[in-house]
């Protein structure tokens, strides 16, 4: 049950991160944005590794420490980057319908990588919250014309695919090293990576001083600083705690439901409409979870 708990409120914590990085963060250039995210939640991860673990206790082996880098590189400065890529040619209800592979990827990572089986229920519940995805109609908001071609549009999906696909395999190559490395230690070093990772890639942009004026320059830095919070901090400790104490499989289904919440805070905070596929949505992703409670 404790699990479960974890893994939900990590898809609460995202969703209100989406919402306060709409309001505060729309005029922001993502890889900037990215870093500032990046830096705020190493920073808070540190702090609280010095206050609950008495600081970063470093793996002696190099293997796992070389993992858990890989895993924060990978899962957080490459797959960012990718998925950003991606959404340049990418309509918002593209973009809906291929983060619903993330759940899919998980499950077949943990199979391939872990021998971990999802029990019949938890698939039942797994389709549910993923048919859930499907029901939510595309967003109103005018996202520009984007004139691109058939080509580019297709490697914007293979680019979103591929980001959710590192995000899935940096989580789940470091899953073994949950039972005897310590969570703030594990979440401050994958971290850094991405921190380091994403300076890096923030390094190749030719105007990278304006943008980062423009960041400066943004009049709500408090919900700024509460989206950081919320994103690189609360809902990075939440997820991998979800995945340290359930079945990979569970954990990404739970956490799959950040899009459920996402429109509930829509509607209240941006006064987007409640249809009837949105109170669809809502309930199979209900009874989506409460399958995967009683299967696992």
């Amino acid at each position: 049950m404790l699990g479960n708990t974890l893994a939900l409120l990590c898809a609460l914590s995202w969703s209100l991160a989406v919402i306060l990085l709409k309001i505060s963060g729309a005029r922001i250039h993502p890889l900037v944005l990215n870093l500032f995210k990046n830096a705020v939640g190493l920073v808070l991860l540190y702090i609280s590794a010095l206050i609950w673990e008495g600081g970063l206790h470093w793996p002696s082996d190099r293997t796992e420490l070389f993992w858990i880098f890989l895993s924060g590189f990978l899962g957080i400065a490459v797959a960012d980057t990718l998925v950003l890529k991606a959404m340049r040619v990418l309509k918002a209800s593209h973009i809906a319908v291929l983060e619903c592979l993330f759940a899919p990827f998980i499950i077949l990572l943990s199979i391939l990588l872990w021998d971990e089986y999802p029990s019949p229920l938890t698939l039942l519940g797994g389709s549910m919250i993923i048919g859930a995805m499907f029901c939510i109609p595309p967003t109103s908001e005018d996202e520009g014309d984007l004139l691109v071609s058939v080509k580019q549009r297709w490697q914007g999906i293979l680019l979103m695919a591929l980001g959710l696909f590192m995000i899935a395999y940096g989580i789940m190559v470091v899953k073994p090293l949950f039972a005897h490395v310590p969570l703030f230690t594990m979440v401050t070093l994958r971290m850094l990576a991405g921190f380091l990772g994403s300076l890096l890639f923030l390094g190749t942009l030719k105007k990278r001083r304006s943008l980062l004026a423009e960041l400066r320059a943004t009049p709500r830095k408090d919900l700024l600083f509460l989206a950081a919070f919320f994103s690189s901090y609360l809902s990075i400790i939440l997820w991998v705690a979800g995945y340290t104490y359930l079945q990979a499989t569970i954990a990404a289904l739970l956490n799959q439901t950040s899009t459920i919440f996402t429109v509930l805070f829509a509607i209240v905070f941006l006064k987007e409409r409640l249809s009837r596929r949105k109170i669809l949505a809502l309930a199979l992703s209900l009874g989506g979870v409460l399958l995967i409670t009683l299967g696992g």
